[in-house]
């Protein structure tokens, strides 16, 4: 396999392993709902905090891409999304839980910037379209992950021990995948993190 088609393949596997984690995750909502007792208005809150954190992410994984080569904070994301993922499941009361749910947004932020920054670099060494392939792979993790979820639910697997796993597979492809993906694209301007008054459109949007 070529440099190229090898960086594809496992800038592919994240993109997967990203779809997995968040499907993972997203099954598992219900189960958080009857474990802490919350009705739908505290869980609806609760949840409130992931596009909130989402929005604090997006200047700073701006940044990150700009200042390193954007494997470093790709392979740095996929680190903490582990981690919250573990949190989530092994969180005893609510603030735990938020600041799991909040860990797990920001880090999804960074990584989907990361990974879409790979994809349009590597898109230039290739004379057909690729990024549709890695966008139908994520897709494809989800899948896997409800597949995945599904299985250790009807098994009566506890959730803690469910995203425990998931934190490990995550842990364990990121470690191994990291050294196979695209170097030096760290772009030569922008890496300054600016803070300002974002256009009023654009803050709308992102509210809604």
């Amino acid at each position: 396999m070529d440099l190229k088609h090898q960086q594809r393949f496992f800038l592919s596997a994240f993109f997967l392993l990203s779809g997995f984690c968040f499907s993972s995750w997203a099954s598992r909502i219900p189960t958080i709902k009857t474990n802490f007792g919350y009705n739908e208005a505290e869980l609806g809150t609760i949840l409130l905090f992931m596009p909130i954190s989402s929005l604090v992410g997006l200047p700073i994984s701006g940044w990150l891409v700009s200042k390193f080569d954007s494997r470093i904070p790709l392979s740095f994301a996929f680190v903490l999304l582990a981690l919250s993922i573990a949190g989530v499941g092994y969180s005893t009361n609510t603030a735990l839980l938020i600041a799991s749910i909040c860990l797990f947004s920001f880090s999804t932020r960074i990584l989907n910037i990361s990974m879409n920054t790979q994809a349009i670099a590597l898109q230039k060494k290739f004379e057909y379209k690729i990024n549709g392939s890695f966008h139908g792979l994520w897709s494809t993790g989800g899948i896997v992950g409800v597949g995945f979820s599904t299985l250790l639910v009807a098994l009566d697997i506890r959730m803690n021990v469910h995203l425990a796993i998931v934190s490990v597979i995550t842990l364990l492809a990121t470690a191994y995948c990291y050294r196979f993906l695209l170097q030096n694209d760290r772009a030569p301007s922008g890496n300054r993190l600016i803070l300002g008054k974002p256009d009023p459109y654009i803050v709308y949007l992102g509210l809604i």
